[in-house]
């Protein structure tokens, strides 16, 4: 039986290259994105590249929490690599369905959702990882408590598009970070690794072009870092893969900001991902200090 992979965004950018990269190794795949002709286009041309393996298509709305449980209750097959690549960046303000801001809904709240409902498929596999997309602007992140209210967002009045999109970025961080550390303690063997390609063009940029562009990686270079963490073998749960250079480079573990390694804001941000969604997923780790 072939690997699977279940990849979010996957009909562009870093989610497409993703794809490809694992359609090269072998894997079946299951694609997600909000855009049903440019998936399926897609699909039909992995399936034509790759006819040994299955290739599924689905289109999905991440940010709608009803269209991701009724999609994880029909995965009826172990999942080796779950990558919650699918992104929003710097919007107009809107709400989801559930009247959460739109990029924190999408970035980080319906991949919560998704990987707690596909937990036990995850642990069936041999080697299964939870690949979450960071960013580079994490660093610029300032979540405070994690409150209900900070993360919903639903005030207008207070919305800034770029440090809510740092924000939902530190919050995939963070995400990242507290499952390695709840699935260790359970002793469940999904690895959680977190990931950013730098500085990529891809379609998240499509808005808001700006001059220095051509200087950016294209999507195929920026997405070997989540490539990377997702059939590695030397890296563990917990590691976090970004270019070396920071915006550029060849993609090696790194550290992160500070503010992403404080261990109570993780444990809080959990917390309310549970409340907003309504699932609890994996038990509170022990108290621990921020470090």
């Amino acid at each position: 039986m072939n690997p699977h992979a279940i990849i979010t965004g996957a009909s562009s950018g870093l989610g497409l290259a993703s794809a490809n990269a694992l359609a090269e190794k072998g894997y079946d795949l299951t694609l997600i994105a909000r855009g049903a002709q440019r998936l399926i286009n897609v699909s039909d041309s992995l399936r034509s590249q790759y006819p040994n393996l299955q290739i599924r298509e689905v289109v999905l709305d991440i940010s709608n929490l009803d269209t991701v449980r009724e999609f994880a209750n029909h995965v009826n097959q172990p999942v080796d690599v779950l990558m919650n690549n699918a992104g929003l960046m710097g919007p107009d303000f809107s709400l989801s369905i559930e009247g959460i801001e739109s990029q924190m809904a999408t970035n980080h709240i319906g991949h919560f959702l998704l990987t707690a409902l596909l937990w036990g498929r995850l642990n069936e596999a041999r080697d299964p990882r939870v690949i979450s997309l960071s960013s580079v602007v994490h660093r610029k992140g300032k979540i405070n408590t994690a409150s209900i209210e900070e993360i919903r967002g639903s005030n207008p009045a207070s919305y800034n598009r770029w440090q809510r999109y740092a924000d939902s970025k530190l919050a995939c961080l963070y995400f990242a970070r507290e499952l390695d550390l709840r699935a260790r303690l359970t002793g469940s063997k999904v690895k959680s690794i977190a990931a950013h390609p730098g500085w990529a063009r891809t379609g998240l940029q499509a808005n808001f072009p700006h001059p220095l562009d051509p200087m950016a990686q294209d999507a195929q270079t920026g997405a070997r870092s989540q490539i990377l963490a997702a059939v590695d073998a030397n890296l563990k749960s917990g590691d976090f893969i970004g270019p070396k250079f920071e915006l550029w480079g060849d993609p090696k573990n790194i550290r992160g900001s500070r503010r992403s390694r404080n261990l109570q804001i993780s444990a809080a941000l959990w917390k309310t991902s549970e409340d907003l969604t309504g699932i609890r997923f994996l038990p509170d780790s022990t108290p621990k200090p921020s470090f």
